[in-house]
């Protein structure tokens, strides 16, 4: 599809230097991984020359100031004439680029208005628990490895040795917490993740280039030691204990270190694994009374037919090593085998009418685009300041690969049985092809909302970020105030609504926030906000224009707004009831976004990007505020300062160019 693009925007000589230099640099990075000096040369050879064509293109564009223009090479030499003579090519003239923008009337921005107060009110009123409040982190992703470092120190290892990556884990199921949210309501849920079974845990991982030995640091969110975990070779010598061996072992460790009393907790399950050299026990315990039992009776776990949710424990005694301690809580298997079951229905509510709706969206735009893409429509889409707008987002994109969380993520996930240069070229090629991803993919969603705007409206195309009249920049600021309280206060009413009407759900997601194992926090929520504003700018827009030029009639509109509905739905829903809630909620929602982008974004880019932009900054600067840690509230108000250079752009832009449009009236020639 790129290829394609490439082609048809730039010609066939584009293409062709473009594929030369992606083969020759493949080729060329095989080669180098070969482990003969001479393969490794010739590698190295054919890469450099597949800079070549790329050297000569560059040099050709800067000496040139720009593509040479060759008829014969480009695509729209076969292009038929008109009858009158050659097409003059299409140009962005001055008047485009500095066209008239349509205000908003004052009853809309008072409307707004009213969207700011209301939203901030109900923002302020309505805070619905939901499961993962609990959560108060006192240390950071840096205490946490300093903290692990000095405990692989107390067992005589150094961590300096070690490669390591420190991640906040999400461990809690969504199935058994939909079982306990049913059972014991969500304050109990969080009190139980809270003091009994953690449902976050920071994970500190100690490992070596392809070595399976490896170790992990649990810690629990306060900082304090949570479990040691050891991973061993199959060929690792050890001794090999009885189970009865290993079961005293593994007891003398839970009443010592963990200060468990044995007696409130039974031994349900016991497996041994035999190894070339040693002999490995896994034990698991059950705690007798049922979390989920209100009587005081000790034997809810205990009967044989129980239907509780039960708290267990596992250990594993590796040779003669008491090691790779953790907590989970069981559920029954029947509820689990039920709340699995996929229907025909299911399947189609949750995978079909998805899969349909925005593939088949998406081709149908996708399709018209690039047809008519030698169009006259297309031909004034001004390519150059929209890679302007998508170089923002590969900067975006470069600040959270250096910033954020995704190298420790990365890492964490890293299978000891492959190599480690091979494992980094890995990333390295996918971190390479993540930015130019999406880049193009900012650059095709602006190209794609101009020309389907300029099909519905005319040459007024889509407006830019800077160069604007005074009243742009004063409803963009209106429409970012009003539309992110409203949405913000919108969904806090419709989670505070649905608790008043309890249905079963097929799982829940507990909401813990994101970026806590980032390097800097807020530089990662400053780059996800501005990927994330750009792509769904780009998306709204590109939605927006495509529906006003090709889906005129209203009863279609109607029914893509089900079927939009119907597709967010997704598969989370449990029963009929708790369907039918989540798609009104959802219709709700999107009825809120469709209204307010009709009447009032229309052509103000800049209004939807600060809405998207301050909804996120917003949601971020909250969840690092909750947090007691120093580091996290530092960046919670490095957050809040972003929030408020954000909405000062186009403050400062429309009193600047009220200025400018005073002094331009009341100088001489100027209008009275």
């Amino acid at each position: 599809m790129i290829a394609g693009f490439v082609m048809l925007r730039w010609g066939i000589v584009a293409t062709l230097i473009w594929h030369y230099t992606v083969d020759a640099s493949l080729v060329g990075l095989l080669l180098v991984r070969s482990n003969s000096l001479y393969f490794k040369i010739s590698g190295v050879v054919v890469a450099a020359a597949a800079l070549a064509p790329l050297a000569f293109g560059c040099i050709s564009y800067l000496t040139r100031s720009g593509f040479e223009t060759n008829e014969d090479l480009l695509n729209r030499a076969a292009r038929p004439l008109d009858a009158g003579g050659a097409r003059e090519p299409v140009v962005e003239s001055r008047e485009t680029a500095s066209r008239r923008y349509d205000a908003l009337t004052p009853a809309m921005l008072g409307f707004l208005a009213v969207c700011l107060a209301v939203g901030c009110v109900l923002a302020w009123r309505f805070k619905p628990e939901t499961i993962g409040d609990y959560l108060r982190l006192s240390t950071d992703s840096r205490s946490a490895r300093s903290t692990a470092d000095q405990l692989m120190r107390r067992r005589s290892l150094d961590p300096g040795a070690y490669y390591h990556a420190t991640v906040f884990a999400d461990i809690a199921d969504p199935v058994t917490n939909e079982f306990l949210r049913q059972r014991l309501g969500t304050t109990r849920v969080n009190a139980i993740y809270a003091q009994l079974v953690p449902a976050a845990l920071w994970r500190v991982r100690y490992f070596r280039d392809s070595q399976p030995e490896e170790f992990a640091v649990i810690l629990r969110p306060d900082g304090t030691l949570h479990s040691l975990r050891h991973t061993l070779a199959e060929e690792a010598s050890g001794a090999s204990l009885t189970k009865d061996e290993a079961v005293a072992r593994a007891q003398k460790f839970l009443s010592d270190e963990k200060k468990i009393v044995l007696k409130d907790w039974d031994l349900v399950d016991s497996a041994s694994d035999k190894k070339p050299h040693r002999t490995d026990h896994t034990l698991t315990w059950q705690q007798r009374k049922a979390l989920d039992d209100g009587s005081s009776s000790a034997s809810g776990c205990a009967a044989a037919a129980a239907d509780h949710a039960c708290a267990r424990i596992e250990i594993q005694v590796l040779g003669d090593e008491v090691t790779n301690y953790r907590t989970y809580i069981k559920i029954p298997d029947a509820w689990r085998r039920e709340h699995g079951e996929r229907s025909l229905v299911r399947a189609v509510v949750s995978f079909g009418v998805p899969t349909l709706f925005f593939v088949g969206l998406g081709l149908t735009a996708l399709i018209l685009f690039l047809k008519n893409l030698k169009s006259e429509a297309a031909s004034s889409i001004p390519w150059k300041r929209i890679i302007l707008w998508s170089l923002s987002g590969f900067a975006a994109y470069v600040l959270i690969l250096a910033l954020g969380d995704r190298l420790p993520n990365f890492l964490n996930a890293y299978d000891t049985a492959i190599p480690m240069k091979l494992f980094f070229g890995g990333l390295a090629i996918g971190a390479l092809l993540g930015g130019p991803l999406y880049s193009g993919a900012i650059a095709l969603l602006f190209g794609a909302s101009w020309y389907f705007a300029v099909k519905a409206f005319g040459q007024e195309g889509l407006p830019s970020w800077l160069g604007m009249p005074a009243p742009y920049y004063r409803d963009a600021l209106m429409i970012g105030l009003g539309g992110t309280a409203g949405l913000l206060g919108l969904e806090r009413l419709l989670a505070a609504a649905s608790t008043h009407w309890p249905t079963t759900h097929r799982h829940l997601d507990v909401v813990f926030g994101q970026d806590f194992d980032a390097v800097f926090p807020a530089a990662a929520i400053l780059g996800g906000t501005l990927l994330r504003g750009l792509l769904l700018t780009g998306l709204v827009t590109v939605i927006a224009s495509f529906i006003a030029a090709y889906v005129r009639q209203s009863s279609v509109r109607v029914l893509l707004l089900f079927l939009g509905t119907l597709s967010l739905v997704g598969g989370s829903w449990g029963t009929s009831a708790d369907f039918a809630k989540q798609f009104l909620a959802r219709l709700i929602l999107l009825g809120v976004l469709v209204f307010g982008v009709r009447y009032l974004m229309r052509f103000n880019l800049l209004g939807c990007f600060l809405v998207v932009a301050g909804t996120s900054l917003v949601t971020g600067a909250a969840e690092m505020l909750a947090q007691p840690d120093a580091f996290y509230r530092g960046n919670a108000y490095a957050v809040l300062l972003m929030l408020a250079l954000l909405f000062a752009w186009p403050l400062a832009a429309w009193r600047f160019s009220s200025m400018n449009v005073a002094a331009s009236n009341a100088s001489p020639g100027g209008f009275a």
